[in-house]
């Protein structure tokens, strides 16, 4: 079985050289060790790391932080860990934005580094199955939108919605790729209305009354079916608006 490979973006050379040999003793393979962006850009054109443990505070123009939300256009499936001394809320909160998958404090403990890499290694398979998973499910998608919009009456007809759903206005069907979703004709109502003005707000009355017109039944039976629904689907794809009202997510 291959060892997993893991790049040290470091400038400190004495840390750079106890996490090399640490990750050797844990069983990894560091496939090299850089002390800014410009030599870890050298080693990445020739090879593709498992995962990238990264110091915040690089010496040079580019930080850690800046060269992380770099990676998470150019290298989106690799997990970045955060190495740093500096403990402090607003430098953690500022990393967070790179959609880091741990944070080491240094100097660091072998059992904490072990634990943070499994972590994040784990982790970022998990996700990357899932975005996987979530791009063949838009590419049906997009495949079942070709076949049904192949007239104009056919592109009016249909909502892309986001996380691989499509809503058929006409025939009143959501569709998951290419499966319709079991809905009841309660459900079928909160997502038509939604979809009549997709990416906007609808009042939790005006839902209401397209469920039950002539006499509308209160909160709890309309949560009722709400939550029902959302079982149903992504989770996010009806979002809450400020206790306003609901609206649908659209692609």
């Amino acid at each position: 079985m291959d060892k997993i490979k893991i790049l040290i973006v470091e400038d400190e050379s004495i840390i750079a050289l106890n996490l090399k040999e640490t990750l050797i003793e844990l069983g990894y393979e560091p496939c090299g060790v850089s002390p800014n962006k410009c030599k870890a850009l050298k080693i990445l054109d020739k090879i593709t790391p498992d995962l990238i443990l990264m110091d915040i505070y690089l010496k040079g123009p580019t930080t850690g932080i800046e060269f992380a939300n770099e990676l998470k256009i150019t290298l989106p499936d690799v997990p970045v860990i955060f190495l740093t001394a500096n403990s402090e809320l607003s430098t953690i909160k500022k990393a967070s934005e790179t959609f880091a998958y741990g944070y080491i404090l240094k100097p660091y403990k072998k059992s904490n580094l072990h634990a943070t890499i499994e972590v994040a290694l784990s982790k970022a398979q998990d996700d990357n199955t899932k975005n996987k998973k979530l791009n063949a499910i838009e590419n049906v998608n997009k495949t079942l939108m070709h076949k049904m919009n192949l007239t104009t009456e056919g592109k009016s007809r249909t909502v892309q919605l986001k996380y691989g759903y499509l809503f058929d206005k006409e025939n009143e069907i959501l569709y998951y790729g290419d499966e319709p979703v079991k809905l009841t004709s309660k459900e079928i109502k909160i997502i038509k209305l939604l979809c009549s003005s997709p990416g906007y707000n609808i009042s939790q009355e005006q839902l209401e009354y397209a469920i039950w017109q002539d006499e509308p039944a209160g909160y709890g039976a309309f949560r009722s079916v709400l939550f029902r629904l959302r079982n149903k689907i992504h989770k996010d794809l009806i979002t809450n608006q400020n206790n306003t009202g609901y609206k649908i997510e659209l692609f």
